[in-house]
């Protein structure tokens, strides 16, 4: 008896917790857009002159959100992220550079715990994204031989095209990690403000393995956005 009392107190707690969050639990939808910092996270291999530098692109994207408390809440972003890198080559190739400017759809689903005032809030996210290769493209320069006149003549050959993907090669899956933290405020009772700086980890390898001896590539992706949330319903 005193067992299936101790049950039913539990059940109630439980009951009372579940109507507490349902009626302070609101939807919010929002609009996001900023600068992102992207490095390949990679070796040179064989090309022991070739170097990689970080490159900026920007990110858009639309934010839905479920807060269940003030404090915490469950949010995903659907958004278009760019993904960029240079890389360049040292001594008598120093000629040989470009810049590759790749797209991709990304879903980050994360938790949110946020603090502070009511007006003025922190805020910290942590959780997971995955994503699709859409696009890429490139530009730089590259040398070009005319074997036929002078062996030893070069001259330098610019490009700037798309490049096409290559199911043999490229994973055009995306998936890792991903950590920001934030301010936001509280424009009006529907209307919110913020501000975050986040930081994407790949874990997926850009390249299928197909060759032995590959040399992996990963995106290290840190943003800086701006937007704003719209809470729904009454």
């Amino acid at each position: 008896m005193k067992n299936k009392i101790t049950n039913l107190k539990w059940i109630a707690v439980l009951l009372l917790a579940f109507h507490i969050s349902s009626t302070s639990a609101q939807w919010k939808v929002g609009v996001q857009a900023g600068y992102t910092h992207n490095s390949l996270s990679t070796a040179s291999g064989y090309a022991y002159d070739r170097n990689y530098d970080a490159l900026g692109g920007f990110t858009v994207g639309v934010p839905v959100q479920y807060e269940f408390v003030d404090w915490f809440a469950l949010q995903a972003d659907l958004s278009y992220t760019q993904k960029n890198y240079s890389s360049y080559r040292s001594g008598r190739y120093e000629e040989v550079q470009s810049d590759t400017r790749n797209g991709f759809m990304q879903l980050p689903v994360y938790a949110r715990f946020s603090f502070g005032g009511e007006k003025l809030r922190g805020f910290i996210n942590a959780g997971a994204y995955v994503g699709y290769w859409v696009s890429s493209k490139t530009k730089g320069a590259q040398l070009q031989y005319f074997y036929l006149i002078d062996p030893e003549a070069v001259a330098p050959y610019h490009f700037d095209e798309k490049v096409p993907f290559d199911s043999r090669r490229d994973n055009r899956f995306d998936g890792g990690l991903m950590a920001g933290v934030g301010l936001q405020y509280q424009l009006t009772p529907r209307v919110q403000l913020l501000a975050e700086g986040r930081y994407y980890r790949g874990l997926t390898d850009l390249q299928k393995n197909y060759m032995l001896k590959q040399i992996h590539r990963y995106n290290d992706t840190f943003t800086l956005q701006v937007g704003c949330m719209f809470t729904l319903g009454d």
